[in-house]
């Protein structure tokens, strides 16, 4: 079994690759207005916004933080660090090293994806050099 979470987007296509490019998830089906993400422990629905909703969001780049939202995703991955230089050609960006924190045998860091949307990263401790 697998979790499952469902983000709603604005820019699919670019949502689509920094998933797929970042964390290791594979496209498993989709449309013009979803995607579906998978890897072992994942599965991840991109959804589009329908246009009214779309009208009122605005992008930038660099991505802006939305740290109101009441849900985090967190994503298991080899090392922080290696994801650094691919998040951010992917529109994203990885909080520094500064804020790395440890906690029940991983090392966290939260990051953003390219609609700001803020999600963790996991890095356990048995992988760390």
């Amino acid at each position: 079994m697998r979790a499952e979470a469902v983000v709603y987007v604005k820019d699919l296509e670019r949502m689509r690759c920094f998933y797929e490019g970042c964390l290791g998830l594979a496209v498993e089906d989709g449309a013009e207005d979803y995607a579906v993400l998978e890897s072992e422990a994942w599965r991840l629905s991109l959804v589009v916004v329908p246009p009214s909703v779309a009208a009122t969001i605005q992008l930038s780049v660099p991505a802006r933080r939305r740290e109101t939202t009441a849900i985090k995703l967190a994503f298991l991955v080899p090392r922080i660090d290696d994801l650094r230089s691919p998040v951010a050609a992917l529109g994203g960006q990885v909080d520094p090293m500064s804020s790395q924190w440890n906690f029940r045998g991983f090392r966290r860091c939260d990051a953003i994806d390219p609609e700001g949307n803020v999600i963790q990263l996991l890095e356990p401790f048995a992988l760390q050099t």
